[in-house]
Parts: C-alpha cells; sequence; structure tokens
C-alpha cells in the first residue's frame, strides 16, 4: 500500500520532483543558475532562497543572495531586486559580486523612479550609488555603463527644471524662464540639450536684451543639424537681431 502511496505522491505532484534538493551547495548553486538562465524565475527563486537558507557561510550561498537579486532584477521588479542587491552588499562585504550588485542597486533606484513625480528622491539616490561607485571602483570595467547610466539619471533630474522653464517660457516670463534654463546649464552640457530647449535658451536671451548671449546659440541652431522648423525659427530670429 506505501509503494502506491508513494506513486500517486510522485505523479500527482511532478514540481516537487522537479525540484528536488540538492545535495550540496556547488549542486544547488548550478541548478538556479539553470533555471534563471531559462527564464524560469519563480523556480529560480526558490532554488536560490533554499541554497541561502540551508547552506549557510557557504560562497554558493553568497553568490545564491547576488543571483536571487538577478532574478528579480530581470523579471523587472525592480523594488525587490533593490532590496536584495541592498542585502547582499551588507551582508557580504567581501563578496565576488560587489562592484556589479552596486551598479545593479543604483539602476534599481532610477528604475523604480516614478518617471512623471516631482518627487526625485529616489532618482537622487540613483546618483549616489553610481557616483560613489566611480569613487569606489575607478578602475572597472563596468565603468562605461555606469556613467551611461549616471548621464541618464542627471537628464532625468534636470527634466523637471525643463519643464518648469517651458511653463515660464508659454507664459511669456522671458526672465523667469532664463532663471531655470541658466541653472540647468551649470549642471548639464549645452551639446546634451534637445533642439527646442536649446532654441527657447536663446529666444530667452533675446528678450531679455542680452543679444551678445542669444546670437551665438540662434546662429548655432540655424546652421547646425537640427530641424527644419527649429533652423527656419532661429533663422527669423536672427533676423530680428540684424
Amino acid at each position: 500500500m506505501l509503494p502506491v502511496l508513494l506513486a500517486v505522491l510522485v505523479i500527482g505532484c511532478p514540481k516537487r520532483a522537479q525540484l528536488a534538493r540538492p545535495d550540496n551547495p556547488g549542486q544547488g548553486l548550478d541548478q538556479a543558475l539553470a533555471a534563471l538562465e531559462a527564464r524560469k524565475f519563480a523556480e529560480a527563486e526558490e532554488k536560490f532562497t533554499f541554497l541561502i537558507f540551508n547552506f549557510p557561510g557557504t560562497r554558493q550561498a553568497a553568490d545564491a543572495q547576488f543571483y536571487l537579486a538577478e532574478t528579480y532584477f530581470r523579471k523587472r521588479d525592480y523594488i525587490q531586486a533593490q532590496t536584495e542587491y541592498d542585502f547582499y552588499l551588507k551582508s557580504f562585504p567581501n563578496g565576488r559580486f560587489q562592484e556589479q550588485a552596486t551598479y545593479k542597486l543604483g539602476l534599481c533606484h532610477f528604475r523604480s523612479a516614478p518617471q512623471s513625480s516631482r518627487d526625485q528622491t529616489s532618482t537622487l539616490k540613483a546618483r549616489e550609488i553610481l557616483e560613489e561607485f566611480l569613487i569606489l571602483y575607478p578602475d572597472s570595467e563596468l565603468k562605461p555603463e555606469v556613467e551611461d547610466a549616471l548621464a541618464d539619471v542627471k537628464r532625468q533630474l534636470t527634466s523637471q527644471d525643463f519643464n518648469i522653464a517651458h511653463l515660464y517660457f508659454k507664459a511669456g516670463e522671458f526672465k523667469s524662464a532664463l532663471v531655470y534654463y541658466e541653472y540647468v546649464a551649470g549642471k548639464f552640457p549645452a551639446e546634451q540639450w534637445n533642439g527646442p530647449d536649446r532654441l527657447r535658451l536663446g529666444i530667452c536671451y533675446q528678450e531679455t536684451d542680452q543679444p551678445e548671449k542669444a546670437k551665438p546659440i540662434l546662429e548655432e541652431i540655424a546652421q547646425g543639424d537640427y530641424a527644419p522648423a527649429l533652423k527656419q525659427q532661429a533663422g527669423n530670429r536672427l533676423g530680428r537681431m540684424d
């Protein structure tokens, strides 16, 4: 009777048979990584978690904590991934994935930030982490990726200032708009501005009687690789200055 019951349990619970527990941490990590690479996220999560709690103190358990964070990151669950990367960094200060975890933690803060919100707390935290990464790991192979991510973060942080400047510009409040545009210019290279904002900056200078600052910007747009409508507007503005 007992063999029959066991057979029924095995047949009726295929998932239990599939998720057989490993005999050692090395085997467990290999199985969990295979599930992650196959994008079987729920299975990978269970296997990494089992490894962490059942083989504490091993290198594989430390690695499993990092890969558990990776599992959430690949699922785009950035809030949970953020928690797991943070736990890895604090619990395994000598872990071999410290660089990757720091970079990914910064990305998690950035990607979980509400893009349209005025609350930039999470984005500011991302900037802090990524800037710290460049200090801690100046020769890291991840440096180009971190710098690209940091540029995206800074662009997001300035977007709110651009939006406010644009609102003042539309209202004809050119002096107020210029305050915000010049503030952004102090933080954000001119070559990374978009065409419309560059044009508005030039117009703000023109409308506030600063032709010496307006003219170079308008000439750049009129002669540069910009949309035809922007080039025409810049040319028209230049025509008023002759």
